[in-house]
């Protein structure tokens, strides 16, 4: 199924729509579990990718959910914001920040795609995906430029999705987020 950027997806298990800013408070994210247990990572550049072993846990403290849902709330406004809901239950979100990136201004950031640990595995990483993809093209962005951790579960998720290693790199995330994978999406792809 391909959705429209204003769409509501309906699967079998999970309802994924747009959200607003006044659907995201502070405690959006609480019951949320961001949890995941991280051994390997890839290091070194694309031509030069190397696993390295660096195990660690990663989740979120109460005032990076607090901060992270300020984020999304801003962004719901002029970029896009998707949930997708089991019933009351978060099980996962996605968003595209609005402001045009790169030498041509084609690229907008995925900024984030999280699914809930309860819920990996069964395919919502993909449509998640795939309604930044078609939110994306609606913004009129030719690339979705994503700032991947280098977690290789996660990069491998990407690689699967059609990413590949970003063609221009976005400075100021590079700062941010050092060890993460720089990768893009073509958007004229089908």
């Amino acid at each position: 199924m391909k959705p429209s950027a204003s769409a509501t997806i309906v699967s079998s298990t999970w309802v994924i729509r747009r959200l607003s800013a006044a659907d995201i408070d502070e405690r959006w994210l609480a019951d949320f579990q961001r949890w995941q247990e991280v051994t390997l990572v890839y290091r070194g550049a694309p031509g030069d990718r190397r696993i390295a072993a660096e195990p660690f846990i990663d989740d979120w403290s109460p005032d990076e959910r607090r901060a992270l849902c300020r984020e999304l709330a801003a962004m719901a406004g002029a970029g896009q914001v998707w949930a997708a809901m089991d019933g009351e239950s978060l099980a996962g979100f996605a968003a595209i920040s609005p402001e045009p990136l790169g030498p041509d201004g084609e690229y907008r950031q995925l900024k984030e795609l999280q699914v809930d640990a309860r819920w990996r595995g069964r395919g919502l990483g993909r449509e998640l995906m795939a309604a930044c993809v078609a939110g994306g093209r609606a913004m009129g962005a030719r690339r979705l430029y994503i700032s991947s951790h280098s977690a290789i579960e996660t990069v491998s998720f990407y690689e699967r999705c059609g990413c590949a290693p970003a063609c221009w790199l976005h400075g100021p995330q590079i700062e941010l987020e050092p060890f993460d994978w720089q990768m893009e999406y073509d958007l004229a792809r089908q």
